[in-house]
């Protein structure tokens, strides 16, 4: 049987040779998957997404277990530290750019219309607060797919990598999914390598997909202008 040749920080040995050649198989062919998906439907329905996903969530909570045994192992903290921990890092990096998309939603659509109405409206429309609470399910979806698997295979693949290069290329793999959508790519890698990083130190999605869904609604409404609910509604 073969060793491994080191120990994570919460003292799980590094996954052999023969683990890490089987995830790297795993992940080549998930990558020539996502890549032939991306390319083939590159103007997809929401929809399409929403269910792909489903689907990976579902493959992924039948090897949850093992991947906890092979991959992750007990957190290296206890709860009580972990949970205020991630949920600090995900305030003070959240809230300064809702602030950002805030200012920026409310100045553009001022300029466009020059009422106040328009700023109210473009800000809190109904759908804005419906798209929010929608948001927070799919935000843990997603989360639960980059962070525990795949951020899980990353660390496995490269067991002396440290937790920002980890959290660097996990983070670039997370916005390139959003292509050939430029803006939303680039705002989501950014955000993906905090929340990477968060899950990688204290192993709690709760906060991150709280994170993800304000951003990601902030960010459709107020800066891009985009109602979402009436897009899903149209499908």
């Amino acid at each position: 049987m073969e060793k491994s040749v080191g120990f994570y920080p919460n003292g799980m040995p590094h996954p052999t040779g023969a683990v890490r050649r089987r995830l790297a198989l795993e992940l080549l062919l998930l990558c020539g998957l996502t890549g032939a998906y991306l390319l083939l439907v590159p103007h997809r329905a929401i929809g399409v997404d929403i269910g792909m996903a489903l689907v990976g969530l579902g493959l992924i909570g039948l090897y949850a277990r093992k991947a906890n045994e092979e991959i992750w192992g007990p957190p290296a903290q206890p709860a009580f530290e972990r949970i205020p921990r991630c949920t600090f890092l995900m305030l003070v990096t959240t809230i300064p750019a809702v602030a950002v998309f805030l200012l920026y939603g409310a100045w553009d659509a001022y300029q466009e219309n020059g009422t106040l109405y328009a700023v109210a409206w473009r800000l809190f429309r109904l759908n804005f607060w419906v798209t929010l609470l929608l948001y927070v399910p799919w935000a843990l979806l997603q989360q639960n797919l980059f962070q525990f698997y795949l951020l899980g295979r990353l660390r496995a693949l490269l067991p002396f990598a440290s937790p920002f290069t980890l959290a660097l290329i996990n983070g670039i793999l997370y916005g390139a999914v959003h292509l050939p959508n430029w803006p939303v790519a680039m705002v989501t890698m950014i955000g993906g390598v905090v929340w990477s990083y968060s899950y990688h130190r204290d192993r709690y999605v709760l906060p991150i997909a709280l994170s993800h869904a304000v951003l990601g609604s902030t960010f459709f409404y107020w800066v891009w202008d985009s109602d979402l609910l009436a897009r899903i509604i149209r499908l």
